[in-house]
């Protein structure tokens, strides 16, 4: 087991625009990462924070950032910043899935489409899909399986894929039932993924935060769930959990680990730990020779082996 070294290291960053992934971004850019962040925009202090590190750089080494607008509920859109990315830099080490709404009024359980006068998805989609799900889960599962995919075929990368779920992957709430399922999704993605890792080097975790005051409880319809006074975490120090995700050697392999502020206001502390999903798992069922679940698990892993030997 070693520790990743950032240095050098090509990243693509979902929701780089803004709080914990801008946090992250600058982060990475410290480390000498040369980072794409993929957002609708870019919020002033990420804007001044890119300006330090422009593209291309002084020196082929140095690390530097380059904005592309992406909407992570369009595939198109999707497919054109990876194309773009891989095209810049040559070659994509890292990839974080941080981009992320919280159940808007137009695309929330509770203003059902084609009844509601806010609501914005289409109530007679030939394959409907909710904005929510499609940022928050389908848009990150994709981007994760064209890295995948490129990774496998060029297994001289060092791989490492970085989920943001949440807290609510595994917590539940009546305001915001898809914003809370929508996470519960990536958490079950990257544990999922666990093998990757062990069987082709590739890096596979997924952080956890509990709450983090950034401009995602800015809007009107959720400013009061999470406020400036709340003892929540800042997103720096979200972010510098998720720098240990993907450098520490006891990570990467389906790691799902949560981090939140506890304790009392002037002297709370970061709580990181991981998620103990194991108590959800059955107590019992089928086991030995009857257990045919794990053994096509084992023979599919082994395809893939033989399909991607290096």
């Amino acid at each position: 087991m070693s520790t990743y070294n950032l240095a050098s290291k090509k990243a693509l960053v979902t929701g780089g625009g803004s709080g914990i992934c801008h946090a992250l971004c600058s982060k990475l850019l410290e480390s000498g990462v040369k980072v794409l962040i993929a957002d609708l925009s870019l919020r002033p202090e990420a804007e001044a924070t890119y300006a330090r590190y422009p593209h291309p750089p002084k020196s082929a080494g140095d690390a530097s950032a380059i904005f592309l607008k992406t909407d992570m509920s369009d595939w198109s859109s999707i497919n054109a910043t990876w194309k773009y990315a891989l095209e810049t830099f040559g070659q994509i080490d890292i990839v974080v899935n941080g981009a992320g709404i919280y159940e808007p009024p137009n695309s929330s359980f509770w203003e059902a489409p084609g009844v509601s006068s806010v609501a914005e998805d289409d109530a007679n989609a030939t394959r409907g899909q909710y904005k929510t799900f499609g940022v928050n889960t389908i848009g990150p599962i994709r981007l994760a399986q064209i890295a995948i995919d490129y990774w496998l075929h060029n297994r001289q990368v060092e791989a490492n894929l970085l989920w943001f779920a949440s807290v609510g992957g595994y917590v539940h709430s009546i305001q915001s039932p898809m914003y809370f399922a929508s996470k519960a999704a990536i958490v079950s993605m990257a544990r999922s993924l666990h093998a990757l890792k062990k069987e082709f080097g590739i890096r596979n975790s997924a952080i956890c935060p509990g709450a983090v005051y950034t401009p995602i409880f800015h809007p009107d319809y959720c400013k009061d769930r999470v406020q400036p006074n709340d003892l929540t975490m800042t997103p720096d120090q979200c972010a510098a959990v998720a720098v240990s995700l993907l450098v520490e050697p006891q990570y990467g392999d389906g790691s799902v680990v949560e981090a939140m502020l506890v304790g009392k206001r002037g002297e709370a502390i970061v709580n990181v730990r991981d998620v103990p999903l194991e108590a959800l798992y059955p107590t019992a069922g089928p086991v030995g020779e009857d257990n045919h679940l794990l053994e096509e698990e084992q023979k599919f892993v082994q395809q893939m082996k033989d399909t991607w030997r290096a």
